[in-house]
């Protein structure tokens, strides 16, 4: 998590490191290598990282963040979650706002997520 959390991560960087645990995967050697056991979760911190990356060299005035609903009562999850889309929806809403200062961000529960 440290090398994707890193201020001096590119694009670069970011695809090698993912790369990297592909194929640590195919070669079954992943766990050895310190990485998680989730593709679901390498994908949303490979997410989080690009958008950090990619605000931190964004032009004055564009934000950019990324955000999770959260758990919702929708299709995806067999209407099992907590939480109605609609609310779910207020993470995306919020960044919206012309009053939103968030860059780099992923908001979850309506606040910067800690990660």
């Amino acid at each position: 998590r440290r090398q994707f959390d890193d201020p001096d991560l590119d694009v670069d960087g970011l695809v090698s490191l993912v790369d990297e645990f592909r194929r640590d995967v195919a070669a079954g050697s992943h766990r050895n290598q310190g990485w998680g056991n989730s593709n679901y979760g390498m994908s949303k911190l490979a997410c989080i990282a690009y958008t950090k990356v990619k605000a931190r060299h964004a032009p004055d005035g564009l934000r950019v963040n990324c955000c999770c609903p959260g758990y919702c009562a929708t299709d995806m999850s067999s209407h099992r979650g907590p939480r109605s889309p609609a609310d779910g929806a207020k993470n995306a809403v919020i960044l919206a706002l012309p009053d939103c200062a968030f860059n780099g961000e992923f908001i979850s529960d309506l606040k910067p997520a800690v990660w």
